[in-house]
Order: C-alpha cells, then sequence, then structure tokens
C-alpha cells in the first residue's frame, strides 16, 4: 500500500510539472498561436475526448482485462481525427488564421479561403504559389516562371513576398538585406489558409493586402504512410514520403515528412547545347506530439530546407523594347543557394471548460549565397545588339524568433456568450549581408550580344566589396480579443493591438549606427448575422501597418505605412452541405508611402505623402455540385489606385497589378455514375484568366491579358493514387510583364506523373 501510495503521489507531481511547464509567461513576449489549437487535423476537443472517453468505459467495461490490486490504472485517452468534420474534400469549415481561436469561417467577418490538403494534391501543386492559383484576391508570379523558390505574390495589389509570409499562425515574414526570405516545400503543408485585407490586430506588422497562413502536417490519430513517385517534363524527378505513427494508448504520435528533388526548369539557354537551369531541393520535417492528460498537448516540429537553383526565366528586351528569347544570366555563373532549418513547439492546455492558455514558440534561420548577372544597358555606339553586363554576389544569413501565448476564455452572461483572448508576442529578425560587385582584378563581365549569344563564358565572382551591413528589429505586441455572441444569431468581433518596434542597422563599411523606434496601436472590428439558412452577411473595419527604412529631410525616421480598410460581405454555407460562397466588397486605402520631396533638387529624399487605394470586389464558390462532382470557382475585380503621389503617377494603376482576375476548377470522381469499372478514376480541369497589367508607372505600356487552362487526370483505388496533372495544357506563351527592361516569361506547359503507394 505504501508503495501504491508514494507511485501516486509521483504521478500527482508529474502531473503538476507538466502544468507549470504549459504556462510560461515571459516577459518579452506572453504568446500563442492559433494553429497548434485544434483547428488541425488530429487531436479531439477536451470535452469531447471525456464525453467519448466516458462512453468508451461504459460501453466496454465488461471486456475490460482484468489487473491486480496492486497496479495503478489511468483513465484511458481517445483520440480521434477531425480532418474529416473540418474539411469535406475542397471545402474546409473552420480556420483559426483569422481570430487565432477555432472558428467556423461562417462567423469571420473577414474574407478568408483555404486551400486544402486534397486540393494540393489534386491538382499537383509544385510550389508555393501554384496552390493560391485559383484563390480571389491574390496575384501570383507576377515576375514569370520562378525556378529559384521566391514566393511573388500581390494581395489586393500590394506585394506579399514577405509580408504575408506566415506558417501555423507565426510570422515567417523574415526578410534579408537583399534576396533572403524564407521558402516553402508544399508537400509538407496540410492547408493554406489566406486572410485578404489588413491583419496586424493579430499578427503585428504587415503590409495592407493580408496574410497567407502555411499549415504544416503535423500527427494526427490517423496517420498517414505513404511514399510517393514522380516524373515530369523538363526531367522532374521527386521522391517523397509522409510516415506517421501512434503510440498504443493515443497518447504520443509521430510525423516524417521528406522530399528530394532532382528537375531541369524551362529556361534555357540558346546556343548552349541545351543547357538549362536546374533546382534541386531536399526536405525533411520530423514532428512528434505527446498528449499526457486529455487537457494538455505538447507538439514539437523542426525541419530542413536545402534548395539549389540556377536562373530565372528573365529575358533581356530588345533596343526598341521589343521581345527577345535571350536569358540575362549565364548557366555557368547563376547561382542561388540556401540552406534553412527551424525548430518550433506548440502547447495547448485546457484548465476546465472555460479556459485554455496556449503557446507558440518558432527558431528559423537561413543562410544563402547567390551571385548572378544584370543588364547595363546596350552599348549604341560600338554594337548596337551588345548588352553590357555586370555582376553581383551576396552572402547572406537571416534568422527569426517567434514567440506567441495567449489565455482563451469562453464566458456565458445570460443570453450574451463571450470568447475572448488576451495574449502577446515577441518577434525579432536578424539579418547581415555581404554584397559584392564590379570588376575582379581588372576583369570586365562579359556583355551578350541578342543576335550571337554566347554562353557557359569563365566569369569570375565578384570581390569588390560594397555593403557590410547588419540589422535588427525587434517587436513586442499585446492583443485583446473578443468575440461576442448574442442570442445564437449576432456575432461581435472587438479586437485591439498595440506594438512598439524597435530596429537597428550597422554598416560595418562606414562604421555607422543607425536606431529606430516605432510604435502602433490597430483595431479591428466586426459584426456578422447568422441565418438559421446557413446565409452571414458581416461588415468589418480592420487596420495594418508596416514599418519603413530611412529618413526625411529633416533626417527624422520614417514612420510605417498604415492601412485601413472597410470591408462588406456574405457567405453562404447550405446546411448540411459540403458548399461554400463567398461574396465581398471592400474601400482599402495605404497611407504614409514613400514619394519624392519637392522641395529637394537632388531627387534623393522623401516624404511620407503618398497614399494609394484599392477598392473591388471578390467572389468565390467552393461546392459539391453533386456526389463526387467539386467545383471552384473564384471572381476578382481591383481598382488600385495611387491617389497621392509627387512621382507624377498621381491616378495611375501600380505595375504588375492586374484590375480583372477570374479562374474555375471542376474535378468530377467517375465512381459516381455507379459503373464498376470507372471506381476510383477521375478528371478534372481548369481555366485560369489573368488581365492586363501595366508596365511602367506613368501607365503608358501594358502586358496583354492571357488564359490557361489546366487538366488533371487521376486513379484512386486500394493503396494506389495515380495522378497526372497539366498546367497551361495547351502551352499558351505569354509574358506575366515587362519591367526593369527585362521580359517575365510566363510558366511553359508542365506535364507531372505522380504514383503514390498507401501502405
Amino acid at each position: 500500500m505504501d508503495i501504491l501510495i508514494q507511485h501516486n503521489r509521483l504521478i500527482m507531481m508529474l502531473k503538476r510539472s507538466v502544468f507549470f511547464f504549459v504556462l510560461p509567461l515571459t516577459v518579452g513576449a506572453l504568446a500563442s498561436d492559433g494553429h497548434a489549437q485544434s483547428q488541425q487535423q488530429a487531436i479531439d476537443r477536451p470535452a469531447e475526448a471525456k464525453t467519448q472517453q466516458n462512453k468508451t468505459s461504459s460501453e466496454e467495461n465488461h471486456t475490460a482485462p482484468s489487473v491486480s490490486p496492486n497496479t495503478t490504472v489511468l483513465p484511458p485517452v481517445t483520440v480521434e481525427a477531425k480532418a474529416s468534420e473540418e474539411v469535406a474534400g475542397y471545402v474546409a469549415k473552420r480556420s483559426s488564421t483569422a481570430t487565432k481561436t477555432d472558428t467556423p469561417i461562417l462567423e469571420i467577418p473577414q474574407s478568408v479561403s483555404v486551400v486544402t490538403r486534397r486540393e494540393l494534391d489534386m491538382r499537383s501543386v509544385q510550389n508555393f504559389t501554384e496552390a493560391l492559383r485559383y484563390v480571389p484576391g491574390v496575384t501570383v508570379d507576377q515576375f514569370g516562371f520562378e525556378g529559384r523558390g521566391f514566393e511573388y505574390l500581390l494581395m489586393r495589389g500590394f506585394n506579399g513576398l514577405t509580408t504575408a509570409n506566415f506558417r501555423d499562425g507565426l510570422s515567417n515574414a523574415a526578410q534579408g538585406l537583399f534576396f533572403g526570405s524564407f521558402i516553402t516545400d508544399t508537400y509538407g503543408l496540410e492547408r493554406v489558409d489566406v486572410l485578404r485585407g489588413p491583419s496586424s490586430v493579430l499578427f503585428g506588422r504587415g503590409d495592407a493586402g493580408g496574410i497567407v497562413n502555411r499549415v504544416t502536417k503535423r500527427p494526427n490519430a490517423n496517420p498517414a504512410r505513404e511514399i510517393q513517385f514522380q516524373y515530369g517534363n523538363f526531367d522532374r524527378k521527386r521522391i517523397a514520403a509522409d510516415v506517421g505513427a501512434v503510440s498504443k494508448d493515443g497518447t504520443l504520435m509521430f510525423r516524417l515528412v521528406t522530399s528530394a528533388l532532382d528537375s531541369d526548369t524551362q529556361v534555357k539557354f540558346p546556343g548552349a547545347g541545351g543547357d538549362r537551369a536546374e533546382n534541386r531541393r531536399f526536405y525533411i520535417a520530423p514532428s512528434v506530439t505527446w498528449r499526457p492528460t486529455v487537457d494538455t498537448t505538447i507538439t514539437l516540429m523542426g525541419d530542413v530546407l536545402n534548395n539549389r537553383s540556377g536562373a530565372s526565366a528573365f529575358l533581356l528586351t530588345a533596343p526598341d523594347g521589343g521581345f527577345t528569347n535571350i536569358q540575362q544570366g549565364d548557366p555557368k555563373f547563376s547561382r542561388y543557394a540556401t540552406n534553412q532549418s527551424s525548430f518550433s513547439y506548440q502547447i495547448e492546455h485546457h484548465f476546465n471548460d472555460i479556459l485554455t492558455a496556449r503557446q507558440n514558440f518558432r527558431y528559423a534561420q537561413q543562410s544563402g549565397q547567390f551571385r548572378d548577372l544584370f543588364s547595363l544597358g546596350y552599348n549604341t555606339i560600338d554594337q548596337p545588339s551588345l548588352a553590357d553586363r555586370g555582376t553581383y554576389a551576396t552572402k547572406e544569413r537571416l534568422s527569426q524568433i517567434v514567440l506567441d501565448t495567449h489565455l482563451q476564455a469562453k464566458v456565458n452572461t445570460g443570453p450574451i456568450n463571450h470568447t475572448v483572448l488576451l495574449g502577446a508576442d515577441w518577434n525579432q529578425t536578424n539579418a547581415s549581408m555581404r554584397y559584392f560587385e564590379g570588376y575582379v582584378n581588372g576583369f570586365t563581365p562579359p556583355g551578350i550580344d541578342i543576335l550571337n549569344p554566347v554562353y557557359l563564358q569563365s566569369i569570375p565572382t565578384p570581390d569588390l566589396l560594397l555593403t557590410h551591413a547588419k540589422q535588427k528589429i525587434d517587436q513586442l505586441g499585446f492583443y485583446l480579443q473578443d468575440q461576442i455572441r448574442y442570442d445564437q444569431n449576432w456575432i461581435l468581433t472587438l479586437s485591439g493591438r498595440y506594438d512598439r518596434i524597435h530596429s537597428k542597422d550597422n554598416d560595418l563599411l562606414s562604421v555607422t549606427t543607425t536606431r529606430g523606434k516605432d510604435s502602433a496601436f490597430t483595431g479591428r472590428a466586426g459584426l456578422t448575422y447568422l441565418f438559421s439558412n446557413g446565409i452571414a452577411p458581416y461588415v468589418s473595419y480592420s487596420q495594418s501597418f508596416l514599418p519603413q527604412a530611412g529618413f526625411d529631410s529633416n533626417n527624422r525616421a520614417f514612420d510605417p505605412t498604415r492601412g485601413s480598410q472597410y470591408e462588406v460581405g456574405i457567405k453562404y454555407q447550405p446546411v448540411g452541405g459540403n458548399s461554400l460562397y463567398t461574396m465581398a466588397l471592400f474601400d482599402l486605402t495605404k497611407t504614409n508611402v514613400l514619394t519624392r520631396d519637392p522641395n529637394d533638387e537632388s531627387g534623393f529624399r522623401f516624404v511620407q505623402t503618398g497614399e494609394v487605394g484599392s477598392r473591388g470586389a471578390e467572389l468565390e464558390a467552393r461546392t459539391e455540385l453533386l456526389h463526387g462532382l467539386n467545383f471552384i470557382g473564384a471572381f476578382t475585380y481591383h481598382e488600385v489606385t495611387v491617389t497621392k503621389s509627387n512621382d507624377g503617377n498621381e491616378g495611375r494603376m501600380p505595375v504588375q497589378t492586374p484590375t480583372t482576375m477570374t479562374s474555375a476548377w471542376l474535378d468530377y470522381s467517375l465512381g459516381s455514375t455507379g459503373i464498376n469499372w470507372l471506381q476510383g478514376v477521375g478528371i478534372g480541369g481548369g481555366v485560369r484568366y489573368v488581365g492586363r497589367v501595366f508596365n511602367d508607372e506613368e501607365n503608358t505600356n501594358s502586358t496583354p491579358a492571357f488564359t490557361l487552362f489546366d487538366a488533371t487526370l487521376r486513379y484512386d483505388r486500394g493503396p494506389v493514387l495515380f495522378t497526372l496533372n497539366a498546367s497551361n495544357l495547351f502551352n499558351n506563351h505569354y509574358l506575366s510583364s515587362t519591367f526593369f527592361g527585362r521580359n517575365y516569361l510566363g510558366t511553359e506547359r508542365t506535364v507531372i506523373g505522380s504514383m503514390t503507394f498507401r501502405f
């Protein structure tokens, strides 16, 4: 008996240790993230787990094995996957990206789109921007085919290359001083959540267009076990595996996701013997989840991504501005190499049915070496067809620490129900760079003749150090949110946040240090009404802020840009169906934009009187039209205009921003016809239209609109899934834009076959 008492005391001490580990309230940041929560796939909420536990005990008590009277028996823990309830095919019903709480999309007073894992698989998405091709309000690949890994995108007309980069609810938006930025391997994602419009109230600094949250695969109670082989044109070869395991009692879960890619690309160099730019990538991501009790979840995740690539499809324009097929870079010289890794943890503890605490942490780092050629214009005197070129090289390091902790309380006060969120987050970014350019031992970088190009030249890496710099950005924010539900129909969402940001820039060549301090209040207010038939109209106002480097004519640091948006919309989710229809009208304004100082004759000074407006309409449909017939439709109309400027572009559209975009995707499982030999066979197809874009700030030159078609064929039976996907099926040769004296060639036809074996 004494042994049993001591054993029970030991168990209680362990539980208390876990409790105090779960809630480290850190002075630098109290923090948390919405995506470790129950949004994902795997783990039941505690109340549901307890209900299932009691049910299991009562129903199976007669089969319980006998145990020794001297043995302590812990209560059983039942863990079940909820993914089928939250995601049905191409339709997700819940998201925590917009609120950091597990909220039905219907109740979120802001535009949200979710690209599910099934959609990523059925469309055979190979890089991150491909995942967003059928999402309204998002423009991707404005610099054409991108083989280096950079994730170019615009949201409602505003740049989101790094500012919109989030992963598992934490900022992944660290930016280096030249090329450095974190990249994504899509095989490691469970889903992608797109939140449009200013979103600083919960996430801190960010641009006005919104955020894109990448949700990482993590362990669940129904472990995936698959290995995939892939082959495509441009000699694309990839092998990938996704393997999970669960302990016998369900308290410990493990997952390993990995992929390796070896591929050429469409970037071909004329007269170079068929040489093409390559892409080599390796990715591995282990993760483990431990549930010591039904109330506590601890998940540890890590990943490593190594990426090696050559040049992108940047074609020189002719002296008269016309098209050429001459690549700016050289296959022997152009190199982009990055090594990145991260470690993160996510902790969630439910004290009771009212109070929940969460803490999420991630440390990420990247080192990169980049070198390429750039155009210096044409030698119009000696040889008019010769484009002079320069060389540059950079060595960069980038790291980011993010810590987010919050407390969530669910409180009922009569007819009013509150979901209150109180939290803080800390985000620190460190970047360093050495930038080299110019001549090497008197060697002049060779130009290239567009009439007779010569590639594979011996070009030394430049060794003239022009910049050696370091930058540190430290952000601490506190936020409060209340989701107020009245009479089960009215939902009022109120949020407020305060941030303070300290920055430090070191120029190690001139031995100078620049320090900056910024602070900002941001807020959001939204009202939604839920009809019993699944219709939910809403109205909202939201804000954002984004610090910017530099000083005005009085040597005063620039204030952050500010974004403010009014949005009205309506969402419709038929009761009992697998559909979600959304429509949004918005009016978005970004202020404190830099524009030239009219009182400065040098033209190098700026003032913050610029302003950009974006207003428009977005429609989206994600629905199962019939059993086995899925449809995705999106329509975007934007009027993005420079409303205040001293640069001669007032009243004009920003470059590379289309006014109109529309897309549609239809997927049908032929097994739904009831014909036996068609079981497992599926077909799909899509069409994408992107309107014209302007190539200069004065809007005097434009790139025409283009339309592209995609298609898929699959066979899914038993342990085998085979898919054959083609994007740009009819190989439409088009330009995404023409900018900086270069033509940005769009993605050519890509055909990829994938064979997946599940075991």
